[in-house]
């Protein structure tokens, strides 16, 4: 404790921020939309997040912004979930569109009929209270371009991705799984897909995690050494390429904040790492990061995304000194040492996420450890391929080359997963 003084700090901060999310209201926002509310209220709202089709309904992310008083518009503020029929046009909205609507606001209640799973609570944690279920003719959009230009610029450029993998001759599925280890969106992933990567204990490989930022970032580091032979002097110029890289990802995903979390974790790995620096000393800057992350947004202690980067950062520092006497170095295989390093830093990893799997979903995927030996590998090489796809699949010769070679491998993960998924007690339940 004395050489990580910031624990001093973390520890009781968690603890404070768990009695009082339990004992007392999570927040206090001033001049909140549900202070101004009646029965016929028209609201201003601005889309936070794309959509995000569901089996009837288009479901939204938004901010109320204004409401009607006295024929003026008074400001306020809030997020709120917004839902449109499938009928209607809300597939044209997008990141910064204002809109408006007299659509009655709803308090969000658990479905006890069909699940257990608190998730009133869950978005209770988000400040989220309430949803709209918008009908058609009762809201129009007012203008466009009200969010922040930076995250704009980012899902447009996330949207032009997105639409050139599926433009392409990929499958549909696999081109679904592609966009969601890439570009972070499983919104066009079929169920029974989601199902067989989830009982397999590969749920997260099909979302653009920490785990896949930090197999991109080892894959550019060996380059990056090769080029320029490893030399000592030039560590800090790597740095900065890697840090960058980091960053490049983070905005080609839509600057999400879990892509922003695991970003500035994994950066404090980075400034750690390549300095010489123990693994102690490691531990202490993801204490920091998380000290300040949690000081800005003390509920996001309970946010599932957050609670997977921090505790599989965290696994990988902790059992670092031991998978350097595990881990077998053979001279002249740098490769080599390198996929088994990141197998190892995989499985660190997922040591310390189990536990909050079997709390939260009470299943536990009997092959997990299996499955990530044998998949977390590979899947370097998938990210890579899809990568140099987006970066070159408009060049004719080459891209066919890259979509040919993208094809098989996607399939061949698919097979995979759905032979781990078809083994007996590939999940147990509790």
């Amino acid at each position: 404790m004395k050489r990580r003084p910031v624990l001093f700090l973390l520890i009781p901060l968690c603890i404070g921020i768990i009695l009082v999310e339990h004992f007392f209201p999570t927040f206090i926002i001033r001049n909140h939309y549900s202070k101004h509310q009646t029965q016929e209220q028209y609201y201003k709202l601005i889309i936070k997040e794309e959509a995000n089709p569901r089996k009837s309904t288009i479901r939204y992310k938004a901010e109320i912004t204004h409401y009607l008083k006295d024929n003026k518009w008074h400001k306020t503020s809030g997020d709120i979930m917004i839902y449109f029929s499938k009928q209607d046009s809300a597939y044209n909205l997008k990141y910064g569109d204002e809109i408006s609507t007299n659509s009655k606001i709803v308090p969000i209640t658990n479905q006890k009929t069909y699940s257990t799973f608190d998730y009133k609570r869950m978005m209770k944690r988000q400040r989220i209270y309430d949803n709209i279920f918008i009908s058609q003719g009762s809201w129009k959009k007012l203008s466009e371009n009200k969010g922040n230009p930076i995250i704009a610029k980012s899902k447009q450029v996330n949207h032009y991705l997105k639409q050139k993998i599926i433009n392409s001759n990929l499958p549909k599925d696999e081109a679904a799984i592609a966009i969601g280890m890439s570009l972070s969106d499983k919104t066009l992933m079929d169920e029974t897909t989601r199902r067989q990567f989830t009982s397999s204990g590969l749920a997260h490989i099909l979302c653009f995690s920490g785990l896949h930022i930090g197999i991109i970032l080892i894959v550019f580091d060996i380059i990056l050494k090769l080029i320029f032979l490893g030399k000592y002097k030039l560590i800090l110029f790597r740095k900065i390429i890697l840090l960058l890289i980091g960053l490049s990802l983070c905005f080609l995903v839509g600057l999400t904040p879990s892509s922003i979390r695991v970003v500035s974790m994994l950066a404090v790995l980075i400034l750690t790492k390549y300095t010489g620096r123990s693994a102690y000393d490691s531990l202490n800057s993801l204490a920091v990061t998380a000290f300040f992350f949690l000081i800005f947004n003390p509920l996001i202690l309970f946010n599932l995304s957050f609670q997977f980067s921090f505790l599989a950062v965290l696994g990988i520092i902790i059992f670092a000194n031991i998978r350097e006497r595990l881990v077998i170095r053979e001279k002249h295989t740098y490769l080599l040492n390198q996929i088994t390093s990141t197998a190892g830093m995989t499985l660190s990893a997922q040591v310390f996420v189990l536990p909050i799997i079997l709390f939260r979903f009470k299943t536990f995927p009997t092959y997990f450890l299996i499955a990530n030996i044998i998949v977390v590998p590979f899947l370097s090489v998938v990210l890579i391929t899809i990568i140099l796809f987006l970066l070159f699949g408009d060049i004719i010769f080459l891209g066919t080359i890259l979509e040919t070679f993208l094809h098989y491998q996607l399939y061949a993960l698919k097979y995979l997963v759905a032979f781990i998924d078809s083994l007996p007690y590939s999940t147990l339940h509790f």
